[in-house]
C-alpha cells in the first residue's frame, strides 16, 4: 500500500508537469478538452515507467521504518523469524513490479505512442482546418504562402471560393479556385483544390513570361505535423518483435525499455539497511544514501544509451549499461547481506 500510494502521488506530480509541458505547446492552437484528456491519458504509461521504480524505493522503505519504529522488526527477532521470511517478501514484491513494467514498457506504452502519434495528427488537422477563418488570409505553414477562403465547412475539411497566393524561388504563384479540401496522405497532408486557375510569373523583369493554367484538380504539399516527421519506428514495436530486429536502434531501444524494469530489481537491496538502526537519523541515512545512487544509477543508464546513437557505438554503450546494472546489483546484496549477517 506504501508503495502504490507513492506510485499514485508521483505520478500525479509527472501528469500535472506534462498538462504544463501540453498547455505551453498549445497555446496558440484549439483543442478540445476530450482531445487533451486523451492525449494526458495516452502518456499515463510514460508516467509510470517514470516514476515506478523510485515509488518502489521509497515505499517498501517507508513500510521497513515504521516496522522499526514500531519495535515490530525487535518482535519479529526475539520471536525468531528467520529473515528469509522478510527478504521474500520484498524481493517478490521487487519482481513482481519488475514483470508488472516489462508489460508496460513492452506493449503497452509502445500502443499508446501510436495511439497518441495518430491522435496528434488528427488535432494538428483539426487545428489546420479551424485556423482557416472566413474571409481572412491565413498561413499553412510554409514560408511565403498565403490561403484566402469565402466559406469553411469544418465536418468536411473542406472550403469554398478559394484565393492562394505563394511567393519563392523569384515567382510568384496565384490560384483560385472553386473548392478545396484537406487531405491526409499517411505521412503528411495534402491541399486539394478544384475547377480553379494557376498563374505565375516572375517577380523581375528578365523572368519567364507570365503562364496561364486552367485545371479541374490541382493537389499541393503541405508540411507535415511533428508526431509525423518524428516518427521513429523502433518506438512503436513491442519487445518480442523488437527481439526480432537486429540494427543498432532495435537495440537501444531494447536496452532503454528494460532499463526501468532492472531498477526495480538492482535496488531493492538497498531498502534493507534501513532496519539497522533504531534512531530516526540512522534509518534516514540509507534512505538518502538510497535515493541518490537511484538517481545517479538511472539518469547515468539514460545517458549511455543517449550518447550511443550520437557517438554511433553502441557496442560500448550497452556493454557499459550492462556493466552499471550489474555493479548496482552487487552493491544491493552487499547491502542485503550486511543485513542478513545482523539479523
Amino acid at each position: 500500500m506504501a508503495c502504490l500510494m507513492t506510485l499514485a502521488v508521483l505520478v500525479a506530480i509527472t501528469l500535472a508537469l506534462f498538462l504544463a509541458e501540453m498547455l505551453g505547446d498549445l497555446s496558440a492552437a484549439w483543442l478540445p478538452g476530450t482531445g487533451l484528456l486523451q492525449v494526458l491519458l495516452l502518456r499515463m504509461p510514460e508516467a509510470l515507467v517514470l516514476t515506478a521504480p523510485l515509488a518502489l524505493l521509497i515505499g517498501t522503505m517507508m513500510s521497513l521504518g515504521e516496522l522499526v519504529a514500531g519495535e515490530e522488526v525487535t518482535v519479529m527477532r526475539a520471536a525468531g523469524m528467520p529473515p528469509q521470511l522478510l527478504a521474500r517478501v520484498l524481493v517478490g514484491l521487487a519482481l513482481i513490479w519488475m514483470v508488472g513494467l516489462i508489460l508496460l514498457v513492452g506493449w503497452i506504452q509502445p500502443w499508446a505512442g501510436q495511439r497518441s502519434a495518430e491522435l496528434a495528427e488528427t488535432m494538428a488537422e483539426d487545428w489546420l482546418i479551424r485556423s482557416i477563418q472566413p474571409g481572412r488570409f491565413a498561413s499553412l505553414g510554409v514560408d511565403g504562402l498565403m490561403l484566402y477562403v469565402r466559406e469553411v465547412d469544418v465536418a468536411q475539411r473542406g472550403f469554398s471560393g478559394v484565393f492562394l497566393h505563394h511567393t519563392g524561388d523569384a515567382r510568384v504563384e496565384v490560384i483560385v479556385a472553386r473548392q478545396g479540401r484537406i487531405l491526409s496522405t499517411g505521412g503528411g497532408r495534402m491541399l486539394e483544390l478544384l475547377d480553379g486557375v494557376h498563374i505565375g510569373h516572375a517577380t523581375d523583369a528578365p523572368g519567364l513570361p507570365l503562364r496561364r493554367v486552367a485545371f479541374a484538380r490541382n493537389s499541393i504539399d503541405l508540411p507535415g505535423s511533428s508526431a509525423a516527421t518524428d516518427d521513429v519506428p523502433t518506438t512503436r514495436l513491442n519487445l518480442v518483435a523488437l527481439t526480432r530486429q537486429t540494427d543498432v536502434a532495435a537495440r537501444l531501444e531494447w536496452a532503454r525499455r528494460l532499463a526501468a524494469p532492472l531498477l526495480c530489481v538492482a535496488m531493492i537491496g538497498f531498502v534493507f539497511p534501513v532496519m539497522l538502526g533504531r534512531a530516526r537519523g540512522r534509518r534516514m541515512a540509507p534512505v538518502l544514501v538510497a535515493i541518490a545512487i537511484y538517481l545517479a544509477y538511472s539518469n547515468l543508464a539514460q545517458l549511455l544509451l543517449g550518447r550511443a546513437a550520437l557517438a554511433e557505438r553502441p557496442v560500448e554503450a550497452l556493454t557499459a549499461v550492462a556493466g552499471l546494472h550489474l555493479l548496482v546489483l552487487v552493491m544491493g546484496l552487499v547491502q542485503f547481506a550486511r543485513w542478513w549477517r545482523q539479523w
